[in-house]
């Protein structure tokens, strides 16, 4: 029998080791994947691979094993495995009613490997995700080869300009492959309008410790001189935000693509040429749908472009659109893409998400995670995450950023 180490020891049973991630399971999946029957696993290490409450939707684990195949000993393959969460509470609940998991073992089975095959079709050999290993519904699991052996790491700063640029492109060719998918349903039988989002206004209502932090802003806003009028737009919020977020993840137009649906800074791997981004794998499909353009873009803006880069958003979608039209353009597609002007109606048609980004969430993206207690989120409670809001929004960074930021929420008619 192998060798078992377990280094999950948190107080929170959330992170124990599934009972179910033993040898015998990690051989079987070993074996598959090598095509050796007679495959042996002699060390197996299980380390958590995630900081507790970085994940809402499932609990990562990294496998480390030594093992002999065809007489070749291989030793420390390395090996990600998600799951879901295993203690009662929000977040099983969650799971429990939304097909997390049911998407992103279709995105990793089906669509991705369909978009490689397009891609290779026209020479373009970019690896934008990582390869799976092996994926099963019960119990709920997706195991993806760990790409930090092949020079990945990862890296949670927001990003400069050029580097936004870099990720954006990699965003504009993901959107325009499927663009193209859709325009020719013929070739490519795959159905991407079926994938619907995930969040509807009951989610967002039963789970809305998510979705606010009106209140704790409001109480900083109101220390600001000068800022009585954004104060005054952000009464009301917690009441009617439900309600015209859930509008933007229900719009449709001619122009819908496949959002990857959390396409912020922590769900990339990166290599680097210096500072530079040289390389990018995408991670984490569990939310991808069918939808407007407008959300991953506002995403990249609030979880991945640092303040100067946002200051020049106009410029960032300029060049976005430049890259998705040139890449259908190179995919042959004979439906016409949206025009500029009709990508900058779709961000303000789409505004919700704006605030959204802008005031639920640019502010955990900026804190100081080694000062935080995450588990706030591991399981979240409204006093919990209201107290990690407050210390957020009181941040110098942020309320430089927001003093920026929500003024230009008001004058473009979002924030009301």
């Amino acid at each position: 029998m192998a060798e078992k180490t377990n280094q999950t020891k948190e107080n929170n049973g959330e992170l124990n080791t599934p009972d179910f991630l033993n040898h015998d399971f990690f051989e079987k999946v070993l074996q598959n994947d090598e095509g050796d029957k007679a495959l042996k696993i002699y060390k197996l290490e299980i380390i958590l691979a995630s900081k507790p409450g970085e994940h809402i939707a499932s609990i990562m684990f990294k496998a480390i094993i030594d093992y002999i195949s065809r007489g070749r000993k291989v030793t420390g393959r390395r090996l990600i495995v998600k799951t879901t969460p295993v203690e009662e509470g929000l977040r099983k609940d969650l799971l429990k009613e939304h097909p997390f998991f049911d998407r992103e073992i279709e995105m990793y089975t089906k669509v991705l490997p369909e978009m490689k095959k397009i891609m290779k079709s026209i020479g373009d050999d970019e690896e934008m995700w990582g390869k799976i290993v092996y994926c099963c519904d019960d119990p709920a699991v997706i195991i993806l080869d760990d790409v930090t052996m092949s020079g990945y790491s990862m890296d949670n700063h927001l990003q400069n300009f050029d580097d936004t640029m870099t990720i954006l492109k990699m965003l504009a060719k993901f959107h325009a492959i499927s663009f193209y998918m859709n325009d020719n349903k013929y070739a490519h039988k795959l159905d991407l309008t079926k994938y619907e989002a995930v969040l509807s206004e009951d989610l967002i209502k039963n789970f809305q410790v998510f979705f606010e932090g009106f209140e704790a802003l409001k109480e900083q806003v109101d220390k600001w001189p000068g800022y009585e009028k954004v104060s005054k737009t952000l009464i009301d919020l917690n009441t009617k935000f439900p309600e015209r977020l859930t509008k933007v993840f229900k719009s449709n137009s001619d122009f819908s693509i496949l959002c990857h649906g959390d396409f912020h800074v922590r769900n990339m791997m990166f290599i680097k040429n210096g500072k530079s981004i040289e390389k990018t794998v995408l991670l984490d499909y569990q939310l991808s749908f069918w939808g407007s353009q407008a959300i991953d873009i506002i995403y990249t803006f609030y979880t991945i472009a640092d303040d100067e880069a946002l200051a020049r958003r106009d410029e960032l979608l300029f060049n976005y659109h430049v890259y998705f039209c040139e890449y259908l353009t190179r995919l042959g597609c004979l439906k016409k893409p949206p025009s500029l002007l009709d990508l900058n109606k779709e961000i303000l048609d789409n505004g919700a998400i704006d605030l959204f980004m802008g005031i639920c969430c640019l502010p955990l993206f900026r804190m100081d995670y080694s000062k935080t207690d995450l588990t706030a989120f591991a399981d979240p409670t409204r006093d919990g995450v209201t107290a990690v809001r407050r210390m957020a929004y009181s941040e110098a960074k942020t309320v430089k950023m927001l003093k920026r930021v929500l003024p230009e929420l008001v004058h473009k008619g979002i924030l009301y």
